[in-house]
Order: structure tokens, then sequence, then C-alpha cells
């Protein structure tokens, strides 16, 4: 059996996850660095579930962590060409939404 490649793994548990899903709207729509209990409440998800996520998305360079003091906040990383990608699926999809 011929073993896939790291990389659509990965995708698929971004995109195949509604938390992960939510960290990244949330983290979009605030379009500001945001502590892990901040992202959890938005999305009605538990702090270590959200920690877990984050970690894979920091893992895949799509959020970057911005200390603030003692504090560890996290937002996206503007750099990485697949936020703006993500961005315009997000956007995308919700003009269809609406349209339906």
């Amino acid at each position: 059996m011929k073993q896939r490649k790291r990389e659509p793994l990965i995708a698929d548990k971004v995109f195949g996850s509604q938390v992960a899903m939510g960290i990244l709207r949330t983290l979009i729509r605030r379009d500001m660095p945001l502590p892990i209990s901040r992202i959890a409440k938005e999305i009605g998800s538990n702090y270590v579930t959200v920690r877990k996520y984050i970690k894979l998305l920091e893992e895949t360079n799509l959020v970057i962590v911005v200390e603030y003091g003692k504090r560890k906040l996290y937002r996206t990383n503007e750099a990485d060409e697949r936020i703006q990608a993500i961005k315009d699926f997000i956007q995308a999809w919700s003009k269809h939404k609406k349209r339906a």
C-alpha cells in the first residue's frame, strides 16, 4: 500500500475539523491576537481541545504565537499565502450561504 505524503494528511486534519476551522474563522474575523481561552469560548469548545488544534495550526505555520508579557496570544500567520486562500474560501462560502 502506497503511503500518502504528510501534507495532505495535515490538510485533512485542518479542513476536516470543525475546531480547527472554527479557530481559523475566529482569528480571521477578529483580526487580532487572542488567548486560547477566548478562542475556546467563541467557538464553543474547551481549552484542551483548542490547545490541541492550535498546536497543529502552529506546526503547519498557519497560526503564530504573539508573546504579550507572560501571556501567549495567537493570530493567523499573514505571511503564509494559505491564510489568504482560507480567507477567500470562507468569504466565498459565506456569500454562497447568503444567496441560498
